[in-house]
This record gives C-alpha cells, structure tokens and sequence, in this order.
C-alpha cells in the first residue's frame, strides 16, 4: 500500500464548513468539561510518557497544535516556559492565555498553522492531541520539518461508556458520531511515517474509571427523531439522581512518537 491508501484513514470525514464558529461555540462548555478533571488530567497518560522518556527540559521550545483552552500547554509549563499554541477558535485561545498568564515567554497563534508555522527545526516538540489539524501526509511532513528532535500525537483509539452502550440499545445505532473513535487513524499515521522513513513508537493506554456527567452532556451532540430523543431522555431520566448520572468509561488512548 503506498501513502495515498493510507491518507484515506485519518482524513477528516466530516470535515466542518465554519470550523472557527463551531469550536467557539463549543469552547465555555469543553472548558468546564476539562477543568471538571484537571487534577486526573495532570496524571494523565501522555504526561507519564513524557516524564519516563524525558522529553522535555527547561530549554525545550514546545508547540501545541490545537490547543484548546490549554490545559496541555499548562502542563508543559512544569518543565519549560517556551510555549507556543495554536488554535482555530479564537474563543477558545482566550481561555488558554487567561490559563497560561504568569508565563511571559508563552505566545499564542490564530489561524491555520500551515501558514504561520513554516520554518525548519523552530521546537524541539510539536504536539497535537485530538485535533482534526493533523489530517494528511502533508500535515505529518510539516510536523516533522518544523521540530528539530520530537513530534508526538495522542488520540483515542476508544472511548465510550455503559450509559452510551444502553442509549445505542435502545436506538439500535450509534447515537452520536464520536470523530477520536478511530482506529484507523493510529494504523494509517504509523504506516505514513513509516514509509516516510521515520521509526514511529506507538503506546497504548487503557484505562476504566468512573465519571459523573449531567443529562445535557449526554444529548449535546444526539441527533435523532422526536421518538427518538423521547426514549432516550426517559431513560437518562431514570439512570441520573438529582439531575446527575454516574457512569463506567472504558478509555483507549494511543500516542504516536518519533524523532526526526
């Protein structure tokens, strides 16, 4: 298989046409979400890799692709101050400045970062996480050229809980598209860097743990019939108490590593 069959898994499937207004109109919620599990964030999986395989120093100059509120990059600041992030949502970089404001050297970008970020060997680590940024062989090869030792992506591979499992019952389909379910995605990134001649390392996570969600977290993204939405909302009902459901996540995270 050469790299174009391989494009095909982790292009984007549904791309979205005003990405900068959808992502604004999500960045209050996705900022709440997240702050909700800061402290287990701060262990998270990606952080472990990076401590074990010091990755980072003082001196690292790092980028963030996609990055949201922040809440890598103010982990990152545990090792170095020379931070730079980019998002699409402008909305969305408002939180991360806030999140990152006692850091003078941290710097923040708007935009497509395929334009802004053309120079070689600039960071000593490119990072994105869950971002459709990073979507073709041509986006990994720019990855790679602007670092100068390592570009690392993280993504689940799987994430759902029982509560979902039981809503897809009852629907007998998926109720929502979740874009990070991917497995396709690692397979065709490893293969892509591969036949780009770099030794891609790939790790896995897998993690159960327990997370209490409002009902509304639930039908945010459900599309549905009138029925539909009926059946589902009487359940959600009947498994939350006082207005709060707690449910099992299974979670599969990969991340991808290479030097360049």
């Amino acid at each position: 298989m050469d790299i174009k069959e391989f494009e095909n898994c982790i292009a984007e499937k549904k791309p979205v046409e005003n990405a900068e207004k959808e992502w604004n109109g999500r960045s209050k919620i996705f900022f709440e979400r997240t702050e909700k599990i800061y402290e287990e964030f701060s262990q998270d999986f990606v952080f472990k890799v990076i401590r074990e395989k010091k990755l980072l120093n003082g001196n690292s100059k790092v980028l963030d692709i996609g990055c949201g509120t922040g809440r890598h990059l103010k982990e990152f600041s545990q090792y170095t101050p020379h931070l730079h992030g980019l998002d699409i949502s402008s909305e969305m970089l408002e939180y991360a400045k806030e999140k990152l404001k006692d850091i003078p050297q941290a710097r923040f970008f708007h935009g497509n970062w395929l334009d802004i970020f053309t120079k070689e060997k600039e960071y000593d680590f490119v990072f994105a996480c869950m971002t459709p940024a990073i979507s073709s062989s041509e986006h990994l090869k720019r990855m790679s050229y602007i670092s100068k030792k390592y570009c690392m992506l993280e993504r689940f591979v799987y994430q759902k809980d029982n509560i979902q499992e039981q809503i897809e019952k009852i629907l007998g389909r998926p109720y929502i598209h979740i874009p990070h379910n991917r497995k396709e995605y690692v397979y065709g990134v490893w293969n892509i860097l591969w036949q780009l001649n770099y030794y891609p390392e790939i790790l896995f996570d897998n993690k159960v743990h327990t997370v209490e969600n409002e009902i509304d977290e639930y039908m945010e993204y459900f599309n549905g019939t009138d029925k539909e939405k009926k059946a589902v909302l009487n359940f959600l009902n009947g498994a939350a108490k006082n207005g709060i459901i707690t449910a099992s996540t299974r979670t599969v995270k990969a991340v991808i590593l290479w030097e360049v």
